[in-house]
């Protein structure tokens, strides 16, 4: 028997991880983290399926949700009805959810999300643009922006988005 050698902790350790995030293992049931710092959320730009622009400075004022996730995730597909009803529920508020696709083709992601029924605005970032500028090395990663532009929540892993206790979180950031 092999004993592991501190190197080999270098790639078990975030495999391990990936794998408890993959299986639902870490923020199911509804985990949100505030950030220790709250610092401007970074630039988005993207075009969605139907072409349109979004940029996130437009929308100050707004509490806004930020999922990025692909369609070869389960975690992503699993969360997705989660963030459609938490959408329903906020429709009348001041609340916009951006779903960002990362590094796939527009066909494949327009496909999916009508099968889903999604019924916000999933933004195209196939150069992996935005990803990069959010740091997010995990699918599905979400940010909650306050109505400043100010980061205030995230995820990493599946959430379920309708839960009490997340709408409380949403509810709050929204009378702020």
């Amino acid at each position: 028997m092999r004993l592991l050698k501190r190197s080999d902790f270098l790639y078990l350790v975030p495999a391990l991880i990936l794998l408890l995030v993959s299986a639902g293992g870490l923020a199911r049931g509804g985990w949100l983290e505030t950030m220790e710092t709250v610092h401007t959320a970074p630039a988005l730009n993207l075009k969605d399926l139907d072409g349109v622009s979004y940029r996130i400075s437009d929308l100050k004022g707004k509490t806004v949700l930020v999922n990025f996730w692909t369609t070869w995730c389960p975690p992503c597909i699993e969360e997705m009805p989660s963030l459609i009803r938490l959408a329903a529920e906020m429709s009348q508020e001041e609340f916009v959810i951006l779903a960002v696709n990362v590094e796939e083709n527009k066909r494949r992601v327009s496909n999916i999300a009508k099968r889903l029924n999604v019924t916000f605005p999933v933004l195209l970032d196939p150069k992996r643009e935005a990803g990069n500028a959010w740091k997010v090395k995990v699918f599905p990663s979400s940010f909650l922006v306050d109505a400043q532009g100010r980061l205030r929540h995230k995820a990493i892993g599946p959430v379920e988005w309708d839960s009490d206790e997340i709408t409380s979180i949403v509810n709050q950031l929204i009378q702020e």
